[in-house]
């Protein structure tokens, strides 16, 4: 044995002094059969006597394969030592019968009950199998094999124990050596980090990557076996407001209150998961529509809650779409379905489920698809142009308009009317106006002195909760809100006066600017010429075009001109793509001028900068 101290050996045992015995005096030749063992000794030099609370192990690694890899017989002094060692150890028979146990072993295991008690009796009743093949591996090879499971100890705690077993000769027969290390603190580790890796942290259900994988296999199974499933997609209405309203803590509970509430709905064979910030889905293996539409009517009722933050009411509920997974159709495809589905019945009121059909599939199956809008809007795949509006008596620049546009998949440059169409029947136009607020606030912030303009839409005049939710942010920005303007065509402002009052006099109050765009196109300039906050009229293309009609014409738009600046209002000559254009408007006496005659959008925010030089007010 190594002396206490022995640096160059440390904890590494004298395997010699364990293996080398007598072939003349065996196990078998001591005893009459019964299991021994004797009272612990003090441990070998350089071994620790304590095995801790997790029964670490102070051994080498390979040291164990190299104490039961020598066929030598075992004596009493061999089992004296392996008795003082630290490390949990057995001696079985061929048949699995314990003949010996080392004091590690009794105190990570207990006592052996009876003279007939197996080493199994402590492994978890379905690991035996495997351990039992393992030890015929070693019996076969004649060489130490490794093997790893799960024991119960005495006061029935579970373990895990990675052991190495070799045969070693008893009296006339084979037996078995096996050292143990207890692995069980590492495996709890690395079970954590792969349960972490296909699980949402907050809420403890399947994550994206983990539910994706369950989609593709349950879409192979109704491909190759034609076994059903449904697939339910959940998004939780208000979740912003609740936040405004409550604080983000008690937004997260809510995320947490309905993770539960699902698990509460499911059955033991479906999945839940949380795959976006306040989405969710389900996956019904096995189900049918009918199984779905009441898993999901059940699940919109008990969702609905209504919550009061002094005077701001939020109810809180679920909209869902409903899509099946059907043969020979690809996952990607069913989840563009489901997302079809859900966004209908966001638009359809809310609060409800949506199946999917075939008038949604042309949806989803045509021009820009609903997976990469809901992409887009959710992961930087917006971004802004901006086009100047510039003086035409010494062309100073004005304000710039927010012209937005997306990535396309291979990172093409998207117009509006490639995806709008899109937007607009899935509802999601609310969420693409705080999108470009919040770009074009972004771009105020990063150049001090920068007014920037932004288009509303008729369904975006119809949304309180969307002006609520503009006026938020505005507020809570760090940018002079009168650098920020909204523009507002005509005809919509006809069709929704009241709403659009609404609007103009709420963000006015807080400091921005209102622009009335295409204006001239019906009878608004006798209806909207009085609207107090708004600061300026751009006239639309129709009656720019005019100027190049006739002398009658002409004397119209000048006259429309002169009759917009009595009211104190200045004027914007749009869509001016050509000199001839240009010089036309400049003669009818327009204030301002907007068009690629003058300037092309512009998407890089350098070149924005060095035009921003010359930038003055209204």
């Amino acid at each position: 044995m190594t002396e206490p101290g022995d640096a160059s050996q440390g904890a590494i045992v004298d395997r010699s002094s364990i293996l080398r015995a007598s072939t003349s005096h065996v196990f078998g030749s001591a005893s009459t059969g019964g299991t021994r063992h004797s009272a612990r000794q003090q441990p070998l030099a350089g071994c620790s006597s304590e095995m801790g609370n997790s029964h670490s192990l102070s051994v080498q690694a390979g040291d164990s394969q190299e104490i039961v890899g020598d066929e030598v017989h075992m004596t009493q002094e061999c089992e004296h030592l392996l008795e003082m060692y630290t490390l949990p150890s057995v001696i079985l028979t061929a048949e699995g019968v314990l003949r010996f146990c080392n004091a590690s072993w009794r105190t990570l295991c207990g006592e052996p009950s009876s003279e007939a008690w197996t080493w199994l009796d402590t492994i978890v009743v379905e690991e035996r199998a495997g351990v039992r093949a393992a030890i015929q591996r070693a019996m076969d090879a004649a060489e130490p094999a490794d093997v790893e499971f799960e024991v119960r100890t005495s006061s029935g705690e579970a373990h895990t124990l990675c052991v190495t077993f070799g045969p070693v000769p008893l009296s006339n027969t084979m037996g078995f050596l096996g050292i143990a290390r207890d692995v069980s603190a590492s495996r709890r580790r690395e079970q954590r980090l792969v349960f972490m890796a296909g699980h949402d942290p907050l809420t403890g259900l399947a994550n994206r990557h983990t539910f994706t994988e369950a989609l593709e296999r349950a879409a192979s199974l109704a491909t190759t076996r034609g076994v059903p499933s449904m697939l339910v997609l959940l998004d939780m209405d208000h979740l912003k407001r609740y936040n405004d309203a409550f604080g983000h803590l008690e937004g997260d509970q809510a995320l947490v209150n309905l993770s539960m509430l699902l698990r509460s709905h499911i059955r033991a064979s479906d999945l839940a998961a949380r795959i976006g910030g306040d989405e969710f889905a389900l996956l019904l293996n096995g189900a049918t529509i009918f199984d779905a539409d009441d898993i999901a009517s059940r699940i919109c009722k008990a969702a609905r809650g209504e919550f009061v933050a002094g005077a701001r009411q939020v109810q809180l509920g679920v909209s869902g779409g409903i899509a099946a997974v059907e043969p020979a159709v690809d996952s990607r495809v069913i989840m563009d379905r489901a997302d079809a589905a859900m966004y209908a019945s966001k638009q359809g009121g809310r609060h409800r489920f949506q199946k999917w059909d075939v008038e949604l599939g042309e949806l989803a199956t045509s021009g820009v698809n609903v997976g990469r809008v809901r992409e887009a809007l959710g992961n930087n795949g917006l971004f802004l142009v901006f086009q100047p509006v510039v003086s035409l008596k010494d062309g100073a620049v004005s304000y710039f308009e927010s012209l937005v546009r997306m990535r396309g998949e291979d990172g093409e440059s998207l117009l509006p009317s490639q995806f709008l169409p899109t937007i607009d029947r899935l509802g999601l136009g609310s969420r693409l106006t705080l999108r470009v607020l919040d770009l074009a606030l972004a771009a105020i912030a990063e150049h001090p002195g920068l007014s920037l303009s932004m288009n509303l839409s008729a369904t975006d005049l119809t949304d309180v909760a969307l002006r609520r939710d503009v006026e938020a942010a505005i507020r809570s920005s760090v940018v002079d809100p009168s650098s920020v303007v909204f523009e507002i065509p005509e005809s919509t402002l006809l069709s929704n006066l009241a709403e659009g009052r609404e609007w103009i006099d709420q963000l006015a109050n807080v400091g921005c600017r209102f622009v009335l765009d295409d204006f001239g196109a019906g009878l608004g300039v006798f209806v909207l010429l009085n609207e107090a906050h708004v600061e300026q009229m751009k006239l639309s293309r129709t009656v720019i075009e005019a100027l190049r009609h006739s002398r009658e014409s002409r004397m119209f738009v000048k006259a429309v001109r002169e009759l917009i600046e009595s009211q104190g209002k200045s004027t914007v000559a749009a869509f001016i793509e050509t000199e001839a254009m240009l010089s036309d408007v400049i003669e009818a006496g327009f204030t301002y001028s907007q068009g690629y005659a003058l300037y092309e959008p512009v998407a890089d925010l350098e070149e924005l900068t060095a035009t921003m030089q010359r930038v003055h007010g209204f």
